[in-house]
C-alpha cells in the first residue's frame, strides 16, 4: 500500500466518522439517491478502514526501512565504485609511464647505434677510405 492509497483511508475514515464529504464520492452520491447507512454499517466500514489504514502504516513503515537500506548499499556501491575507478586509472597511468619510459630508451639506442654508423662514416671518409662493396 503506498502512501497516497494510505492517505485515501485516512480521508475515507474521517469522511464516515464525521459525515462530512469534502470531495464529490460515488459513495456520498449513493447514500443521498438510497439514503444514509444504519450505524451498525458505518461502524463496521470505520473499522475496516481502521484495520487498513494499520495495515497500510506497517507496510509504509516497511517499505521505508526497505527504502533507507537500498539508498544506504547504493551509496557504498558508488563510493566502492569510484574506489575502482581510481585504482584502475592510477594503475593505467603507471603502465603507460613504463611503456613511454621504455619506448624511449629503445629510442636512445636506436640513435646512438645511428650515431656509431654515421661516425665509423665519417671516419672512413676522412681517411679516404673506401670499403670494398664486392663482397656483397
Amino acid at each position: 500500500m503506498s502512501a497516497m492509497e494510505l492517505a485515501s483511508k485516512m480521508q475515507q475514515c474521517e469522511e464516515l466518522a464525521t459525515r462530512m464529504v469534502r470531495t464529490f464520492s460515488l459513495k456520498g452520491m449513493t447514500s443521498k439517491l438510497f439514503g444514509q447507512e444504519t450505524p451498525e454499517q458505518r461502524e463496521a466500514k470505520i473499522k475496516l478502514l481502521e484495520e487498513q489504514k494499520e495495515e497500510g502504516e506497517e507496510q509504509l513503515k516497511v517499505q521505508n526501512v526497505e527504502s533507507r537500506d537500498f539508498v544506504q548499499n547504493a551509496w557504498l556501491e558508488i563510493e566502492r565504485f569510484k574506489d575502482q575507478k581510481n585504482r584502475d586509472l592510477k594503475e593505467a597511468l603507471i603502465n603507460y609511464a613504463v611503456m613511454q619510459i621504455s619506448m624511449c630508451k629503445k629510442g636512445i639506442q636506436v640513435w646512438t647505434n645511428a650515431k656509431e654508423c654515421l661516425s665509423n662514416l665519417f671516419i672512413c671518409l676522412s681517411h679516404n677510405y673506401m670499403p670494398s662493396f664486392a663482397a656483397i
